[in-house]
């Protein structure tokens, strides 16, 4: 297996240029294509029309260029998209390409390798409960068997784009005699978005072994934030109905010449945890320079999750008083990997309050880079 990673700058929500010069160049075959992740202009909340339009723009020109339809398209790869890009993150795509390299040689050393599933469709009564979890749970499953990844400890990175909840499909459920674990379409403690991208944490957390099954229940989901995976970065938007999953890892069998690592932030101010990445990614970084030492970075990920208690290393703060904290943990985020890399392409999803992503008050983040040969 050989994995590609490249990134490109979109100038509105439905700016797929950048994507059509990658496949009219020949640098990056349509059918090679098995995920797209980024940021879109939004929102960010369940119901997004920036990240909507681009979700929809990146499947037609998809669709266009493999002679299929936009429904094959969802079908056949993932799409990952946060909305809202505040502060200076640039919005972007990243566009995973995948491709059998039977006479590849490897570099040395492990290298990226990814692996792709789709759930079973989600209903409605199901987000934020166990029906959830164990569909997103099987899902991370195939997609380590997809990156024929054997040991879990060698994956970095799981990023996950479930359905959340809308007025729609609160009645669609009421109309079936069922409830919904949650009424509240906000980005609150109770609130939709949180619930199910809580629910896709703990699936992965259980298919990596990083949960034990008495752990998880609907009773802890979003109480017991002692349970948690190290590696989950979950989203979720009412333009999905399946939770679409992309496990990214390490393996000895890549002969791609990136390689990916992760560090999780012990608390949202957390920069030394760019530098854990980088070295967890077999990157030196020298006196502490984690500018320099990302000159062969291609791309960061990250969850940016507001603190519980109102506090930071004891002290108070007021983002959970503030009615656009949401974007404001985002905007850090953004802000925090482009002043440690000098790269503003960089996918920060997260402004809910509490998460089973990342340790109690802490946040995931990954790193692919290009090491020098």
């Amino acid at each position: 297996m050989r994995v590609d990673v490249h990134v490109c700058e979109m100038r509105t929500p439905g700016d797929v240029s950048a994507i059509a010069r990658l496949f009219d160049d020949g640098v990056v075959a349509p059918e090679s294509v098995m995920a797209v992740v980024g940021k879109s202009e939004g929102t960010g909340l369940g119901k997004d029309v920036g990240r909507e339009a681009a979700d929809r723009a990146i499947k037609e020109l998809l669709a266009a260029r493999l002679g299929t339809s936009a429904d094959d398209v969802a079908d056949r790869l993932c799409i990952v998209l946060s909305g809202g890009s505040p502060g200076v993150i640039t919005p972007h795509v990243a566009v995973f390409a995948r491709t059998d390299d039977p006479a590849g040689i490897s570099l040395g050393g492990p290298r990226l390798v990814a692996g792709l599933a789709h759930s079973a469709a989600i209903l409605p009564e199901e987000i934020g409960r166990m029906g959830q979890i164990a569909k997103v749970r099987a899902a991370v499953e195939l997609a380590l068997a997809d990156a024929g990844v054997d040991d879990p400890s060698d994956v970095h990175a799981v990023l996950v784009k479930a359905p959340s909840l809308s007025p729609e499909s609160i009645a669609d459920a009421r109309s079936r005699g069922r409830d919904t674990v949650t009424q509240d379409m906000s980005i609150g403690p109770e609130g939709a978005i949180c619930y199910s991208n809580d629910a896709s944490a703990l699936g992965v957390a259980l298919a990596l072994g990083e949960a034990d099954e008495d752990e998880v229940h609907d009773g802890m989901v979003r109480r017991d934030y002692s349970v948690f995976s190290d590696v989950a970065l979950t989203s979720s938007g009412g333009e999905k109905t399946h939770a679409e999953v992309l496990l990214l890892g390490n393996t000895t069998d890549s002969t791609s010449d990136l390689r990916i690592g992760h560090r999780s932030m012990a608390s949202i101010i957390d920069g030394s945890a760019v530098r854990g990445a980088l070295e967890s990614a077999g990157v030196e970084v020298v006196d502490g320079d984690t500018r320099a030492a990302s000159r062969g970075l291609v791309y960061a990920l990250a969850k940016m999750i507001m603190p519980a208690t109102g506090e930071v290393d004891g002290r108070r703060i007021t983002l959970l008083e503030d009615q656009v904290g949401y974007h404001v943990a985002k905007a850090m985020g953004g802000f925090l990997l482009a002043s440690g890399t000098g790269h503003t392409e960089v996918f920060v999803s997260g402004g809910e309050q509490n998460s089973h992503q990342g340790p109690p008050d802490g946040n995931p983040l990954a790193v692919i880079v290009r090491p020098a040969l």
